[in-house]
């Protein structure tokens, strides 16, 4: 058996996916490969993928957006691990890594099977007797650091073990894991005893690039003979109990681990940066990572990495989880060492955390209801800083919930709190007000705040900072020139070089861009084709992340190219198709079903009957996404 696309993607194999794309002789051909390359891009495991690889990927025209998520870095606990197709004689190398998981949303380890989860349960609780953790050792399990691409496998056996005892290890001393070396073995007791497949793991660790597998002693006769077959094999280090294993793959210096103070410092620098090439999953897992290692009485920072992580989960599309994931911050909060020990501007971070997510279910009163207490804890502890973001919030849902007026009241507020507190950083709380005003309906009001917006950033020194946030303002704008009526206009606020830069590189806010520059040039007869390109191109260029939320924002722009096409007496078998993949995509979460529930039916039942949906129930189906983004 040789290597398919579909193989090279379980397996992580970009050498491969580059190849079928480079040879690829036909334009039907090349596509297939350049999708199988994204896809495999997107799904490598991080720290695998290096410059030059995504350099080879961009040269083939693959969209900047996979690339730069394709760069995400290790987890320094991540352990690789070689698997072996059973049956198939192929074996590839991924990373695994012990990830605490407070609510059990990891619980989906469908590619373990139960006597794996079986042996991985008892490796952890092995690893906690020689490094205690901080929180309960159970509620700590073993994940594919890109578990998607092993959905469609089973990893079955005792082979794992010895990873997941290093890979916790590493997780609660702090430490890092050797990132050349690759393991396998199993586990008895303090016993690390042998595996099978020893000949195609080690030409796994050789393809792979490992400068060393570490095995089994008992295996080392048929390592070794294997890695003689090999140029330039891996070093073969046998290891016969766990002292040995851990000497072998955890480095044993790399200085004391930094304080937890500065540790969530740097987690909430990274975290800003998420929307930056979609850098979420990695996100996720470094918070995860630090949810489990923070000390028991650092109750502070405990909530606050939790409600992080909670937002990590929810723009990775899952609101409900990250909604599990803020119950534990809460009950932190209402324990009593967080009454004692949580500060206001952390329980007001939470309950922006949990307005935000009430929000995406579509529960507006609660939304709403943590948006107004988070807004009155900032305000009453007189933390200005805090309280410009919780009115950020409460306006976010109150647009949302169809109250723009309110949305007004609480922007103008935050505007007038930031202009005390942070007047070069006005620019951000502008771009919501312009949205505002151009859903109400007033072009003076949104073109004086984007005037003031621009004239802020004309004023900034850091040109790429500059850019992301003239995207933002230009993307607002542009939206509510579109609402306005004004067509022409948005896309002259639109069809500029830092928009464009993020109709390709950034997912957020080149999806919404996408929309409203798509939109307003299909307003034109002459620019009509081009607008339902940019529109219809969306789920290629940012939707392949495969985080369900992406994915609705980038089909929710094809749903617009349909209502387009329908109304222009452009409808056809091929836009009928698209609209039917895009409706797959809409959330089904909280009460997201029974806001939208007959409006998409309607539109279902018209597309299965062959016909253009009904104008009534597409543009009703259209608003109401539209709040949900």
């Amino acid at each position: 058996m040789g290597w398919t696309p579909e193989l090279a993607i379980v397996a992580g194999r970009i050498d491969v996916l580059l190849e079928h794309a480079r040879d690829a002789s036909s334009i039907a051909t090349r596509r297939f490969a350049l999708d199988a390359l994204a896809r495999g891009l997107l799904l490598a495991d991080p720290g695998t993928v290096d410059a030059r690889t995504r350099e080879a990927a961009l040269a083939l025209r693959v969209d900047p957006s996979t690339a730069s998520a394709a760069g995400a870095p290790r987890q320094p606990h991540a352990v690789s691990v070689p698997l072996v197709l059973r049956g198939g004689g192929l074996a590839f190398v991924r990373q695994v890594h012990v990830a605490f998981d407070p609510v059990g949303l990891l619980a989906d380890d469908r590619f373990l099977s139960p006597r794996a989860r079986h042996t991985i349960a008892d490796a952890i609780r092995r690893a906690a007797l020689r490094a205690p953790p901080p929180s309960d050792p159970s509620l700590h399990r073993l994940v594919a650091a890109r578990p998607i691409a092993l959905y469609r496998a089973q990893i079955d056996g005792p082979s794992l073990a010895a990873a997941t005892y290093a890979s916790a290890v590493a997780l609660w001393s702090g430490r890092a894991v050797r990132d050349d070396v690759v393991v396998t073995g199993a586990l008895r007791d303090d016993a690390v005893v042998s595996v099978g497949a020893m000949q195609d793991k080690v030409r796994a660790a050789h393809a792979h690039g490992a400068r060393a597998i570490v095995v089994p002693a008992a295996d080392e006769p048929a390592a070794r003979a294997a890695a003689a077959e090999l140029d330039d094999p891996p070093r073969i280090v046998p290891v016969a109990d766990v002292d040995a294993l851990r000497g072998a793959v955890i480095a044993s210096a790399g200085g004391p681990r930094a304080r937890p103070e500065r540790e969530v410092r740097d987690a909430r620098r990274v975290f800003s940066t998420g929307w930056r090439g979609y850098r979420w999953p990695s996100i996720r897992s470094s918070l995860s990572r630090l949810s489990g290692t923070l000390p028991t009485e650092r109750v502070d920072l405990r909530v606050e990495i939790l409600c992080r992580l909670a937002g990590a989960q929810r723009h990775l599309g899952d609101p409900v989880g990250a909604r599990a994931i803020l119950e534990q911050a809460e009950a932190i909060v209402d324990s009593e060492p967080g009454r004692a020990g949580v500060p206001d501007d952390k329980i007001a971070y939470l309950l922006q955390q949990v307005a935000m997510t009430e929000k995406q279910l579509c529960r507006f009163e609660e939304a709403s209801a943590a948006a107004r207490r988070g807004v009155e804890v900032a305000r009453g502890a007189r933390l200005l800083g805090v309280l410009i973001r919780a009115l950020g919030v409460a306006g976010l849902v109150a647009l949302a919930d169809g109250d723009v007026e309110a949305a007004i009241a609480a922007y103008d507020e935050s505007l007038e709190v930031t202009l005390r507190w942070e007047p070069h950083r006005t620019a951000r709380t502008h771009a919501y007000l312009i949205e505002a005003h151009g859903a109400a309906g007033r072009f003076d009001d949104a073109r004086g705040h984007f005037e003031a917006a621009m004239a802020e950033l004309d004023a900034a020194d850091d040109d790429d900072d500059r850019r992301s946030r003239e995207s933002w303002v230009r993307t607002s704008w542009g939206g509510a020139l579109y609402a306005l009526d004004r067509p022409a206009d948005a896309v002259a606020a639109l069809d500029v070089p830092s928009v464009r830069a993020s109709l390709e590189d950034e997912p957020l806010p080149g999806l919404l861009a996408r929309r409203w520059l798509g939109l307003a040039l299909c307003r034109d007869d002459a620019t009509a084709a081009r607008g339902c390109e940019i529109l219809a191109a969306s789920p290629l260029v940012h939707g392949r992340a495969l985080a369900p939320h992406l994915s609705f924002l980038a089909h929710l722009n094809v749903l617009y190219e349909a209502a387009v096409r329908r109304d222009r007496g452009e409808w056809g078998p091929d836009i009928a198709g698209r609209a039917r993949r895009a409706l797959e995509h809409l959330p089904r979460y909280g009460r997201v079903e029974q806001s939208v529930g007959d409006a998409r039916v309607a539109v279902s039942e018209a597309l299965e009957r062959g016909e253009p949906p009904p104008g009534d129930a597409l543009d009703a189906l259209l608003d109401r996404c539209r709040r949900l983004g």
